[in-house]
């Protein structure tokens, strides 16, 4: 019977405590956030564009006491790292100790198809929590040649140079405006140091400073205090000027023994007496300003009265300086003019070397020959920089971009009547003898007149020498437009004559096209003097934007 009541007394308690034990583990499951969930990991989508961002975010809950350590690497997957976010800090609102750690990652992958995004560590403590994995699909763009049009590749196009930096030009403008500022300012100080009085003598001015203090009458020991604080200036200032240059900085003890160095040394005439009662003065000054001691008037008045005969007393304690030679006086006159000859003479040198150097450092960053055109201008530069004009020039129109707008000239050729024209006209842009040269020409025909291209090119070379070409040198070819007119094109070069027929020693080359159809004759012809750089170019754009105005009568019919 007892055994019984031992075995069931046994039994409940073994109940009871196993009843204990889970309401004390549901206990803790329910107030224990840190045994959930503590890393989660999302993306912002799983269907991205070739080459775009892909946002990966990783949120972890955590105690404020924890360590928490996100993944870091180049590549997470087959995706790769183009942007690491800052991590983004949150409190938990229902637990005070509870943060929420947010961390994102900027993520890409440029080849098509499906990738995965493999699962990453996150560290918390000495703990490992891994990210779930994704599947991202990776699609490209398509191109829909259906819809739109196919271009073949534009070909290669000149752009204008542009206008090299402009910090070297204020470098070398700060340097010039430094440089007269500092001319200004010496000027004036010199002007100043000439207008200024000379300074007075030691003693002089001592003396005039004495009786400035005598005059003064302290009421009140404010007052006397500043009194005290200008004596001992005066005597310290003359001291300094005629007998010790460090009688300034130092104190008083200090000034009363180098005053006794300079009796021992006998380099003054130094009476013991003299010092011991400059002494008192100073000593008497230090304890009114720093320790505020009383003083009556009258021992003002004495000490006023002692510091005159100090000073008196020091002035006979000073040798007579030697008389100075003559020849020694202009000797150190010709020295100190040579030493500020040579003063200015560095300046001048600095200032030449300082504005060399920064050119030079100039034309070395942007190149000699840019540097030369934006310091001395180049008129071929900017004509292939500044905006052109297309127009139209003639009867039958010829068409052309110029960089100047072509003027007509009135024109009278000599060999007028053998082509029958009823006129020319010729239009011009600069001048033969400038380095660039544009002229079109545009003679209409007599109706069912015939002719001779030839000829036309010809007179366009009698009419170039008649500008003072000399040494014509011509190849020609021919040639047929797009448009079926056909044509000459001669090229070569030539020197230019001035007015009293003395030929120049610059080659200019030049371009010219004669073209034929039934409304008349056309010419358009470019001269330039080559210089390796713009004028080719020029040339050349203004050859290629050439076009014709095509009688009605001379059209192609359009293909069927």
């Amino acid at each position: 019977m007892n055994t019984q009541k031992t075995n069931s007394t046994i039994g409940l308690g073994l109940i009871a405590e196993h009843w204990l034990f889970g309401l004390m583990l549901s206990l803790t499951l329910l107030l224990c956030p840190e045994l959930k969930a503590q890393v989660q990991a999302t993306v912002d989508t799983t269907q991205m564009r070739i080459g775009e961002e892909l946002e990966f975010l990783i949120q972890v809950q955590a105690d404020s006491t924890d360590f928490v350590m996100f993944p870091e690497g180049k590549s997470f997957g087959a995706f790769e790292v183009i942007r690491s976010y800052a991590v983004d800090t949150l409190r938990d609102d229902s637990n005070k100790r509870r943060w929420q750690l947010r961390k994102k990652y900027g993520l890409t992958q440029f080849d098509s198809g499906y990738h995965r995004l493999s699962k990453q560590r996150v560290m918390i403590n000495d703990s490992a929590y891994d990210t779930p994995e994704f599947d991202v699909a990776v699609l490209t763009i398509p191109v829909d040649t259906t819809q739109q049009q196919i271009f073949t590749i534009k070909p290669s196009a000149q752009v204008p140079l542009q206008g090299g930096p402009i910090w070297p030009w204020m470098i070398l403008l700060g340097l010039v405006l430094l440089g007269l500022a500092f001319w200004f300012w010496r000027r004036k100080q010199v002007e100043r140091e000439a207008l200024s009085p000379p300074p007075l003598p030691p003693y002089q001015e001592a003396v005039q400073r004495l009786e400035k203090v005598l005059n003064q009458e302290p009421n009140s020991q404010g007052a006397l205090k500043d009194c005290y604080s200008e004596l001992t200036d005066i005597l310290k200032t003359y001291i300094h000027r005629e007998i010790d240059s460090r009688a300034l900085e130092s104190t008083s003890d200090e000034l009363l023994d180098r005053l006794a160095l300079h009796q021992m040394g006998s380099h003054f005439s130094l009476e013991t007496q003299t010092i011991d009662d400059l002494g008192q003065i100073l000593r008497r000054a230090d304890l009114i300003k720093f320790a505020k001691a009383q003083v009556t008037l009258q021992q003002w008045h004495l000490d006023c009265a002692q510091a005159t005969t100090i000073i008196d007393v020091l002035k006979a304690g000073i040798p007579e300086p030697e008389e100075e030679d003559e020849q020694m006086a202009l000797d150190a006159a010709a020295k100190a003019a040579l030493l500020a000859k040579q003063k200015r003479k560095r300046r001048v040198i600095f200032s030449v070397v300082a504005v060399i150097a920064a050119l030079a450092t100039y034309v070395f960053y942007v190149g000699p020959q840019e540097a030369q055109d934006q310091i001395f201008g180049n008129a071929m530069r900017d004509m292939a920089q500044e905006p052109w004009y297309k127009s139209e020039y003639g009867v039958p129109a010829v068409i052309l971009e110029s960089p100047e707008i072509l003027v007509r000239k009135m024109y009278q050729h000599p060999d007028q009547d053998s082509l029958s024209a009823r006129g020319t006209a010729i239009f011009e842009a600069f001048t033969l003898k400038d380095e660039f040269y544009v002229a079109v020409t545009s003679t209409e025909a007599i109706p069912q007149q015939n002719w001779d291209i030839a000829m036309a090119l010809n007179r366009s070379l009698v009419l170039l020498e008649e500008q003072g070409a000399r040494t014509l040198i011509v190849k020609d070819e021919s040639f047929e437009t797009p448009e079926g007119i056909k044509g000459l094109r001669a090229y070569g070069s030539f020197y230019v004559a001035n007015a009293s027929g003395k030929v120049g020693a610059e080659q200019h080359q030049y371009e010219l096209l004669v073209f034929d159809q039934q409304g008349g004759i056309q010419t358009v012809m470019v001269a330039y003097v080559d210089d390796n750089r713009f004028a080719q170019g020029l040339k050349e754009r203004i050859i290629n934007s050439v076009s014709l105005e095509i009688p009605q009568t001379q059209q192609k019919p359009e293909a069927p």
